[in-house]
C-alpha cells in the first residue's frame, strides 16, 4: 500500500510539473512590454526581428529604427509570416496594441517561439518620448491644441473622444455617439478627434489607447474613460451638477 500511495503522488508530481512546465512556457512566448522595456529588449537580442504591424500609410508617417512593415490589415498576413523563421524572437507593434495583439496571436498559434508585444504601440512609445525613423514633415492640423482649448475653455460641457479611422470599437460606437451628440445639441459640445491627424494632441494629453474620452465642465476636466461605452455611461459622464 505505501509503494501504491508513493506511485499516485508521483504521478501526480510529474503532472504537476508538466503544467508548471507548460505554463512557463506560454508566458514565455506571450509577453508585453511596456516601450523602455521594449526597446531594451529588442536591442539587446541580436537576432531579433521587429515587425510593425500597421498600414504602409502609417509605416511612412514614422516607424521604430530597423522595424519592417507587414500589414496585419493585409488579407494576406498570415500567408506572409509563416514563412518567417519561427524560432527566431520577434518583437511587433502597432498604434495602440490591438493590432499587435492580434498579429501575436497569430504568429504563436502558427508556432513562433518568442513574440513580444509593445504595450500601448507607437503611442506609448512616443508618450516615452523615444525616437521614430523616417517621420514625416509635420502637416499643419486643422485643430491646434490652442484652439481646443479654446473651445474647453468657452463651453460649459465639453466630451472628447479620441479616435483612429482603423479602431474596430471606435467604429462600433460610432452610431450610439451620434445619437448622444443630437440628444445633448445645446447642452454639450461634442468634439471627435482622430488621433492620426492630430498627433500633437494625442500627445499632448497623452492618448495611449482608444477610444479614449475626456470630459470638461466649465474649463475643468472631470473625467477620463477608456473602452467602448453603452448610453447609460455616456448619461453619467455627461451629467452636470
Amino acid at each position: 500500500m505505501p509503494n501504491l500511495v508513493f506511485q499516485i503522488n508521483s504521478s501526480k508530481m510529474k503532472y504537476l510539473f508538466f503544467g508548471l512546465m507548460l505554463m512557463q512556457i506560454f508566458a514565455c512566448n506571450a509577453q508585453k512590454s511596456n516601450a523602455v522595456e521594449f526597446k531594451a529588449a529588442f536591442e539587446k537580442e541580436k537576432d531579433a526581428i521587429l515587425i510593425d504591424v500597421r498600414t504602409p500609410e502609417e509605416f511612412k508617417s514614422g516607424a521604430i529604427e530597423k522595424a519592417v512593415n507587414i500589414d496585419y490589415n493585409d488579407p494576406k498576413f498570415e500567408e506572409k509570416i509563416v514563412h518567417l523563421d519561427k524560432k527566431l524572437p520577434y518583437y511587433v507593434y502597432c498604434l495602440s496594441g490591438g493590432r499587435s495583439s492580434s498579429a501575436a496571436e497569430v504568429m504563436r498559434k502558427n508556432g513562433f517561439v518568442k513574440v513580444v508585444e509593445l504595450k500601448g504601440g507607437i503611442l506609448a512609445w512616443n508618450k516615452s518620448n523615444l525616437p521614430l525613423k523616417n517621420v514625416e514633415p509635420t502637416k499643419k492640423e486643422a485643430l491646434t491644441i490652442e484652439s481646443l482649448q479654446k473651445i474647453i475653455d468657452s463651453e460649459k460641457l465639453v466630451l472628447i473622444d479620441f479616435y483612429a479611422p482603423w479602431c474596430g470599437p471606435c467604429k462600433k460606437m460610432e452610431p450610439l455617439l451620434e445619437t448622444v451628440t443630437n440628444d445633448y445639441k445645446g447642452k454639450a459640445t461634442v468634439i471627435r478627434i482622430n488621433i492620426d491627424e492630430s498627433k500633437s494632441i494625442a500627445q499632448h494629453y497623452r492618448i495611449d489607447e482608444i477610444p479614449y474620452f475626456k470630459v470638461f465642465v466649465s474649463g475643468k476636466e472631470k473625467g477620463n474613460y477608456i473602452g467602448q461605452l453603452d448610453r447609460e455611461t455616456f448619461d453619467r459622464m455627461l451629467k452636470v451638477d
